[in-house]
């Protein structure tokens, strides 16, 4: 299965491949980063259904005085494995793994240097505001709107005072638990989003997903036989990821999803399958009719649901979602966390449902 890129595909190349392709002739070995920092890496990457090839080298760019940083490429034929990841530890305790963009080669104020990478790397029109008050690591953080036809992404990340890296995400303590760190970042959006499953789960399955995205289409049923079997100790939630840049009308219909959700919960898992079983004729000209017409054969309140579907606050609440995926390593759709792990479902799913058992094996 072809797992749809997210617009971080074309940021890798820009940044990571920039941190590491460029082979000097003479490679030094990537630093250790001690033991603590290669378990939070082992736990931050993918946990893949096949044997992959991992090997780690050093970075080719500079970081501040205080970082100290590695390469970490897998090689896999699963798309949701393959990639590129900088591993930073920082003196002051702290830990990174995700993207960085180099900003080698730009000039002005940090504000305009991410401006002009952002268009000359990804073609992308963002502007970028910079905190005034340093993180423990040194940082200052930085939120990057990226502009699209439905509104202002905002994408977070912390950069050098020299702005001569930015790190797209956060941070973690290296004590800290990383996984839980991770998912803590997505809990205000879990909150918000439509759930099924136990009230009181041993084992929480988020769902990165988009309407208009074949392999979502593919995936959209894997969920089911872990339901099935383990319902009452997995909760499943589904976490809105619609591509606005690739997609025309995903965001739509996660607007009408999530009103539906907020009248009639159960609903809403109807709908899911209306919108993937219909996914093939459905064009940005005829979601609309196909939503609100689901609405009204489902005896929904057609004025609040219009209401919602237009509303801007709820615009804001799915881009400034889709804005803490993008900033926190979710690189496609669909994309599962199982308790923080970020885990390849494998072929037909049967990876996840198996990672499920496992751990609630563990309990």
């Amino acid at each position: 299965m072809n797992v749809k890129r997210t617009f971080f595909a074309a940021l890798l190349v820009a940044t990571t491949a920039l941190a590491a392709a460029q082979t000097p002739p003479a490679p030094k070995p990537a630093p250790t980063l001690g033991e603590r920092a290669e378990a939070l890496a082992r736990e931050g990457l993918p946990v893949c259904s096949t044997d992959v090839k991992q090997s780690v080298d050093a970075l080719v760019h500079k970081l501040p005085p205080n970082l100290s940083g590695e390469v970490i490429r897998i090689e896999s034929p699963r798309m949701s494995c393959a990639g590129q990841w900088v591993a930073v530890t920082s003196r002051e305790g702290g830990f990174f793994l995700g993207v960085p963009w180099f900003l080698d080669g730009m000039s002005g104020s940090i504000e305009a240097k991410l401006k002009r990478f952002a268009w000359q790397n990804l073609q992308q029109n963002m502007d970028a505001v910079v905190g005034t008050k340093a993180t423990r690591d040194g940082l200052f953080p930085v939120t990057i709107y990226q502009t699209t036809e439905r509104g202002k992404i905002p994408l977070d990340g912390e950069i050098d005072p020299d702005g001569t890296v930015l790190f797209i995400g956060h941070f973690h303590p290296l004590n800290a638990d990383y996984l839980k760190s991770r998912l803590s970042i997505f809990q205000p959006f879990i909150d918000a989003s439509p759930v099924t499953g136990a009230s009181n789960p041993a084992v929480t399955v988020v769902e990165f997903s988009d309407f208009e995205c074949p392999s979502c289409q593919h995936a959209s049923k894997y969920m089911e036989p872990i339901l099935q079997k383990f319902g009452s100790q997995v909760r499943y939630v589904r976490f809105d990821l619609p591509l606005v840049t690739l997609h025309p009308w995903a965001f739509s219909a996660a607007l009408a999803g999530r009103a539906i959700w907020d009248q009639k919960p159960d609903l809403f898992w109807e709908f899911k399958k209306e919108i993937y079983a219909n996914q093939d004729s459905l064009t940005a000209f005829t979601v609309d009719q196909f939503t609100r017409g689901f609405a009204k054969d489902h005896d929904l309140d057609l004025a609040k649901f219009d209401a919602e579907v237009s509303s801007p606050e709820l615009t804001k609440t799915l881009l400034a979602g889709l804005g803490a995926a993008l900033s926190n390593d979710i690189r496609s759709t669909p994309t599962y966390l199982v308790n923080g792990a970020n885990v390849d479902p494998g072929d037909n799913g049967k990876h996840l449902e198996e990672y499920v058992a496992g751990l609630l094996k563990k309990q």
